[in-house]
């Protein structure tokens, strides 16, 4: 190729971070981000006099004349994408040279930009010491050196800097992987295979010594413990959920464990599988004392776990063993390992904990496996097709095993959470009748009582019977944050807010990075009239979890308390529009928003453009929007009808402030005594 085709450039690569996992999760979505990602691109590279080189759909490779350009356009870029729909995008720098050969464009400059890029973490800008000599007296820039690093393809380690203005991540480097070199070690087969030997001694040795002979002790005045996802390390990745889901039990039986202070839920740690982050750095995050890590690996017949217990604080390996298992053999894991647990954290067990641990629900591996699918469904996306699949796979588990209780619970929290489509008076007597027919099976089954003390409380208006079920449940229980969660809700709606945010607290404790649990959490400070305050928890809480819908509803929500309709506005029509998504119609919500700025010609616009059936689920939103437009016989008749279909959102009825202007009004007041609110 000519030399003269050649040229110097400040070259961009963009990559949408886990955009394939979007795409399985929720492709309306995906296409919204994708959609959004192109407009921007073009927009924002236009304007700083770039070119958009190469299309991979979800990333790009764009020249800039100027490392300047390069850097502002990238700042712009990740500024843009923190809006709704959020775009989670990584950007890397580099100037080098580029040249084209027919369409392509190639040079030793374009392998380093998306070595650097490669990197990155969702709204980071990391770059290169040629592109940082560059910027690095311009004020506008504040930049933060990472180290070097040694890529593939790449001859010399190379020092690289992320952007660390306001807004934007900068990764901590223990996070960081990408495109790197791996160690290699240059000796003789022999060599290799004596000091392999070698070692393998020495770590028995030195394992025989601190375990047999000298066994570790816990230390810690804390019992916590945070279980980590158990590594599949087998060939068939689509075991996968077998690892989770003894993760899951395992958490499940040290959550019976009276005397452990703390065990973190799944949902926390779920974020921490098959990191690289150290041992120290996640106890911190999570707040525990002590970490379960372990490794599951299936051949053939075979199931072979490994598991270890760090005591974080002295970096002690106070546990480790294997467990090797044909075929149904390793349904007992999950108690072993926790009885374990106990004995080395000196946790004292009564004698009705030590028989819940020796418990299996069901003996046949099969169906524990399609109970586990179920879980895996349900838990993971909260969508009409993916609660089906659940109570698919549940149903299958009880055609091999039907006095498997775990399952007639999985399919009552199918109807309870209620994403299938159907008016509570139909789901709620059906998850009524499974959570009973469960405990028909194990009276003592957390999941199942949670079930029903929600339904007493949703269903039923029997807060008083509620809030004793809850509390019942808690002192038998005290690791299980979704008790937590349920029985703050109660305390709220039945008027008992400090008390709710104690309980709420517990539960967060106990599963800190859970995007609910948060969520609710500002939820009630904006509740209570904290909109600063529950401004930025929410803010944050969109930061760790950028894909949770119910956060931006949150924000609007704040939005309208604070009187700034407009930005409720923006967020409310950018938000897609999903079935089933009981009280938080996008459109009745503008409506409200136009109402309370006093606009009620566009507040009826929007009305109107509200289905029959959409409106019929949202009649305590309904209320709201006739309340704002002043005509409280209609807001009434909603609720009223809200009552007799008994929609979830009723429970509302007395914190409400939107409703104050009914508080008088006799039909409200008979509202309230069917609803012992009173």
């Amino acid at each position: 190729m000519p030399q003269h085709n050649r040229q110097l450039a400040a070259i961009l690569f963009t990559d949408i971070v886990g955009y394939t996992a979007i795409m399985q999760m929720d492709e309306t979505h995906a296409s919204e981000i994708m959609d959004r990602y192109s407009n921007v691109l073009q927009n924002t590279i236009n304007d700083f006099s770039g070119k958009i080189l190469n299309d991979y759909g979800d990333g790009s490779l764009c020249s800039f004349t100027s490392a300047t350009q390069a850097v502002q356009c990238a700042m712009k870029l990740q500024k843009q994408f923190q809006t709704i729909p959020s775009v989670p995008l990584r950007i890397g720098l580099h100037i080098g040279e580029i040249f084209f050969q027919e369409e392509k464009v190639m040079g030793d400059g374009v392998n380093v930009a998306a070595r650097v890029q490669s990197l990155g973490q969702a709204n980071s800008i990391l770059f290169s010491k040629e592109v940082f000599d560059k910027i690095k007296n311009q004020s506008e820039f504040k930049t933060v050196c990472l180290g070097m690093f040694e890529f593939k393809s790449v001859e010399e380690p190379m020092e690289i800097y992320a952007l660390a203005n306001d807004g934007l991540k900068v990764p901590k480097r223990e996070e960081m992987s990408g495109k790197l070199k791996e160690i290699e070690i240059k000796s003789s087969r022999k060599k290799w295979l004596t000091l392999a030997a070698i070692l393998v001694l020495v770590i028995a040795g030195f394992l025989f010594y601190k375990i047999i002979l000298h066994p570790p002790g816990f230390t810690g005045s804390e019992k916590s413990i945070a279980v980590l996802p158990f590594e599949n390390i087998g060939s068939d990745t689509s075991e996968d959920y077998i690892s989770d889901g003894i993760t899951q039990d395992i958490i499940g039986n040290l959550s019976k464990i009276t005397s452990l202070q703390k065990v973190i839920g799944w949902i926390s740690v779920r974020s921490f599988k098959k990191t690289v982050k150290p041992i120290k750095d996640i106890a911190a995050e999570l707040d525990v004392a002590a970490i379960l890590s372990g490794t599951i690996e299936k051949e053939d017949q075979k199931t072979r776990i490994r598991a270890e217990l760090t005591e974080v604080g002295t970096n002690k390996l106070l546990w480790v063993d294997d467990f090797e298992y044909t075929g149904n053999d390793f349904l007992s894991i999950q108690a072993k390992v926790a009885l374990h647990i106990a004995k080395t954290l000196i946790a004292n067990l009564t004698p009705e904990e030590k028989k819940g641990l020796a418990k299996n629900y069901t003996e046949n591996a099969e169906a524990y496996k399609f109970y586990r699918k179920g879980r895996n469904f349900w838990d993971h996306q909260r969508t009409k097709e993916s609660y089906d699949s659940a109570e698919l796979y549940f149903n299958k588990a009880l055609a091999l095993d039907s006095d498997y209780a775990l399952a007639y619970s999985g399919i009552a929290d199918c109807y309870t959470y209620n994403q299938k489509g159907l008016s509570q008076l139909d789901a709620i007597p059906i998850a009524e009748k499974f959570a009973r027919k469960a405990l028909s099976f194990d009276s003592t089954l957390t999941e199942a009582k949670t079930t029903l003390a929600f339904i007493e409380s949703i269903f039923y208006y029997h807060w008083k019977e509620s809030l004793a079920l809850f509390k019942n449940i808690v002192s038998e229980n005290s690791n299980y944050p979704t008790a937590y969660l349920y029985y703050s809700n109660v305390l709220l709606w039945s008027g008992h807010y400090e008390e709710c945010m104690i309980e709420l607290k517990k539960a967060i404790q106990l599963d800190p990075l859970n995007p609910v649990l948060n969520y609710v959490w500002a939820r009630n400070y904006a509740y209570r009239g904290k909109t600063d305050s529950a401004l930025i928890l929410t803010q944050e809480t969109i930061n760790m979890s950028p894909l949770f819908r119910p956060n931006y509803l949150n924000l609007a929500y704040i939005f309208t308390k604070k009187q700034q309709y407009q930005k409720a506005i923006d967020i409310y029509a950018k938000l897609p529009q999903k079935p089933f998504d009981q009280g938080n119609n996008g459109l009745l919500q503008i409506a409200n928003c136009y109402a309370l700025s006093g606009n009620k010609i566009k507040a009826n616009e929007y009305l109107e453009k509200v289905s029959l059936a959409d409106q019929q689920k949202c009649t305590f939103l309904m209320a709201s929007v006739y309340v704002s437009l002043g005509d409280n016989s209609k807001a009434l008749s909603q609720l009223e009808y809200g009552y007799e279909e008994r929609i979830l959102a009723m429970v509302g009825l007395k914190i409400s402030t939107n409703l104050d202007p009914l508080r008088n009004e006799p039909r409200f007041k008979e509202l309230m005594k069917k609803i012992n609110l009173d």
